[in-house]
């Protein structure tokens, strides 16, 4: 297991990540005019929950992301539970990769570039099998750089303007061992 951080620092991350997410809930559920809701908008809630999995894994646990998840879909009306599986299986799968993810920029944002084209891919496929009704691919992806432009944006947010930063590579343990 992981070498933890403090108990009261580890909670105010988790509260972070609820409080943050269900920001980004209300804000893709904001009005807008006709002209900006033909636009496909980021995945915020994503954008949030993958910064905290790679810069604080303990504070982004599995119920937490499912919760919030099942929240967004059921306040969005989509499908309920598909998007907040979709959603814990991309946080997850951050979270296994972060030492290699978080050493570059750039590997960062190609993780993230590729889990916020497939997930909608994966969702389009299952709602495809079960025939419902389901979007243009065109608006999957105009939907996916949308999401990458904003995990920018909420990158810096969060990592400047709240001052969220990494738990050192080298604090990981596992067993007294350092994660490598």
């Amino acid at each position: 297991m992981a070498e933890a951080a403090p108990r009261p620092l580890r909670l105010a991350h988790m509260a972070a990540l609820v409080g943050l997410g269900a920001l980004a809930i209300l804000l893709s559920l904001a009005p807008l005019d006709a002209r900006a809701s033909a636009t496909p908008s980021p995945d915020l809630l994503f954008c949030v929950a993958a910064f905290l999995a790679l810069r604080r894994p303990a504070a982004t646990p599995a119920i937490l992301v499912l919760l919030l998840g099942l929240a967004r879909d059921l306040a969005g009306g989509g499908p309920v539970g598909l998007g907040a599986l979709t959603l814990w299986i991309s946080i997850e799968w951050l979270k296994s990769r972060r030492d290699r993810i978080v050493r570059s920029v750039w590997s960062e944002l190609l993780a993230v570039a590729a889990i916020a084209f497939l997930a909608p891919l994966a969702q389009l496929v299952i709602l495809t099998l079960s025939f419902a009704n389901s979007p243009p691919l065109t608006t999957l992806a105009a939907g996916g750089l949308a999401t990458l432009v904003a995990y920018g944006a909420v990158a810096l947010v969060m990592r400047f303007g709240l001052r969220i930063r990494g738990v050192p590579l080298e604090a990981m343990r596992l067993l007294g061992r350092p994660i490598r």
